[in-house]
């Protein structure tokens, strides 16, 4: 932004102050703790975008305009710092995270791509691990067995391990590639019902038989069963960077999140956060949920979100929201698709609900006052969560409840994109996914014309629809700090592509080039859209008189660097409820 449309801004944000703030009664008796001045506040709030100066009591903004508005506010108690033109934004919300499934799962690496080279190692690993029960590996690529209907074998896999169970996960995760012994521990044969066939299942022979291929709920069932975390080391080293997890986030601004879930592990990641929020160690608002990945356990929904409150609820762990997995993704072919995939051109997919049944969820969640998050990849999955929702919302007329929330978003039919917006739901992205590779497992399974309309909010922020934006990361690794921070992600999603020093050559722009978010979007993403997905928008969200005093202050405006450094920007200060969290605003007001 240059400085003559910042200047006119302000001027404007002046004019407004009058009608969007009112002054503090003028024999005295208000004043601020804190004043901040001579700052670029962009306040994501639309009838006053921009101010210079804030001022805050008792954990909110009691004051948001100019300079000498502010110092009105000001008495002998009063903390005054003068910013000296840094950026101000407001605290972020993190609207898909996975802090607490950090480390839950643990595996072997297998790093080769041949098949050769990767059948090696496996067998490498196994004589390297007589003691271990199950062999937990990762990960196969997809490309090297996924064509169409066609996967990975068990026979494969029982020629170098047919002594003990293994599970070896692929680099998309969403497919599970087991050996026979594995399928005979699970009491997984040919007269195992699939969850739902072709979302949730065990891929089969002509005959029946489980190849050994299964794909998202299918495998998802059985992990805390399977594999519980009952190694005291295993079980230190989840909390340790669980606490890491929501450390990172805390740091880069982030104030307020939604866990997206735990995948049967959910008593033990809020338990221990609670047990965080009891010590006063838990550093944001954290809303968890209960997972629907399986047909069966959207009757248990209800009862466990219930169950959750009573247990773990607290102020900062609350529990208000049910994700369900629509269908799955395209690298396995379970995202649900109105045209076949290319390279199987029988198959469009399937849905865990039909439209009746998600209907009816949605009406028990409405009398229940609660929301939902959506999992949907696929422009079949959209189109069929939008018909349950209008059939909902046309049933319970002025009395629906739900907020509904459809996240990834991967395509939508152009046609739906004006009923997202009519039917008030909320669309959730990951922006550091806008990103392409010469060889894209999407490319092959969807075609260049799909895939160029793929992840692309920028029409629905045209059309006023709340996008809202996140991380979705629990991988862990030395990445994991990257793709938790927001910056990065308002990177990818203002240029679609990956920092150029990531790359030798040049990195390509992902399609469509007209999908680049301005940073005004993005910031609106991580911010008052997010409250507003998470209920929350009267108390945070945007930097207004009235709500909790949460704001980032970054020494680089994310308006005027280099967009090829976006990502490594770093809060100077987060204040959360008026206090230092991290950095220093100065010397003497540091956490």
């Amino acid at each position: 932004m240059n400085v003559n449309k910042y200047a006119a801004l302000v001027g404007l944000s002046g004019i407004l102050i009058a009608s969007c703030t009112s002054g503090p009664d003028k024999g005295g008796q208000e004043s601020a703790d804190l004043i901040l001045s001579g700052a670029r506040i962009f306040t994501a709030n639309e009838q006053q975008p921009w101010a210079e100066a804030i001022a805050i009591k008792n954990g909110k903004f009691i004051y948001v305009g100019d300079s000498a508005g502010a110092s009105v506010y000001r008495s002998d108690a009063t903390q005054s710092v003068n910013l000296e033109g840094r950026l101000v934004i407001p605290g972020l919300v993190d609207s898909h995270a996975h802090p607490g499934y950090i480390e839950v799962e643990q595996y072997g690496n297998i790093a080769e791509t041949s098949e050769e080279a990767m059948l090696a190692a496996v067998k490498k690993y196994a004589d390297e691990n007589p003691d271990d029960e199950w062999l937990r590996l990762c990960c196969w690529p997809i490309d090297l067995y996924v064509e169409g209907s066609q996967g990975p074998d068990k026979q494969t896999l029982d020629a170098v391990v047919p002594d003990r169970p293994v599970w070896f996960v692929s680099e998309w995760w969403h497919s599970g590639w087991l050996n026979s012994k594995a399928l005979e521990k699970l009491g997984v044969d040919e007269n195992t019902p699939d969850p739902k066939p072709g979302v949730a299942a065990f891929v089969r022979a002509a005959n029946g038989e489980p190849t050994g291929w299964v794909k998202e709920g299918g495998g998802w069932q059985f992990f805390a069963e399977h594999f519980p975390i009952d190694d005291p080391e295993h079980s230190q080293t989840h909390k340790e960077n669980m606490v890491a997890g929501l450390q990172l986030l805390s740091e880069s601004g982030v104030t307020t999140l939604y866990d997206a879930g735990n995948f049967g592990f959910e008593d033990l990641v809020y338990g221990f956060m609670a047990g965080l929020e009891a010590e006063g160690r838990l550093p944001v608002r954290y809303e968890g949920t209960y997972q629907v990945f399986t047909p069966e356990r959207r009757r248990s929904a209800v009862s466990e979100v219930k169950r959750y409150r009573r247990e773990y609820g607290g102020d900062r762990l609350q529990f208000n929201t049910v994700k369900l997995f629509m269908d799955g993704i395209y690298q396995n072919r379970t995202s649900a698709l109105l045209e076949a995939y290319v390279d199987d051109p029988s198959y469009v997919g399937e849905t865990i609900l039909t439209v009746e049944e998600l209907r009816d969820f949605l009406l028990e969640l409405s009398e229940e006052r609660l929301d939902i998050h959506v999992h949907a990849e696929g422009d079949l999955a959209v189109k069929r969560v939008l018909d349950a929702v209008e059939s909902a919302q046309g049933i319970a007329n002025d009395d629906f409840y739900t907020r509904v929330t459809i996240s990834h978003l991967g395509l939508i039919d152009p046609a739906d994109l004006p009923r997202i917006a009519e039917l008030g739901v909320i669309a959730n992205f990951t922006p550091w996914w806008f990103t392409t590779q010469e060889d894209d497992s999407e490319r092959v399974s969807l075609g260049d014309a799909r895939f160029g309309r793929m992840f692309n909010p920028k029409p629905l922020f045209d059309l006023g629809v709340v996008v809202t934006l996140s991380s979705d990361e629990w991988w862990g690794g030395e990445r994991l700090p990257t793709y938790l921070n927001p910056y990065f992600g308002m990177q990818i999603g203002h240029t679609r592509k990956y920092p150029s020093e990531w790359r030798e050559e040049e990195e390509r722009t992902r399609p469509p080039n007209d999908g680049q978010l301005s940073i005004e979007q993005l910031i609106m993403g991580y911010t008052q859209n997010g409250a507003y997905q998470m209920r929350m928008e009267g108390e945070i969200g945007s930097i207004e008189k009235g709500k909790l005093a949460d704001l980032v202050v970054l020494d680089d405006s994310l308006f005027d660097i280099d967009s090829d450094k976006i990502w490594k920007a770093k809060p100077a200060a987060v204040l959360m409820e008026g206090e230092v969290i991290h950095g220093a605003l100065t010397d003497g007001i540091q956490r």
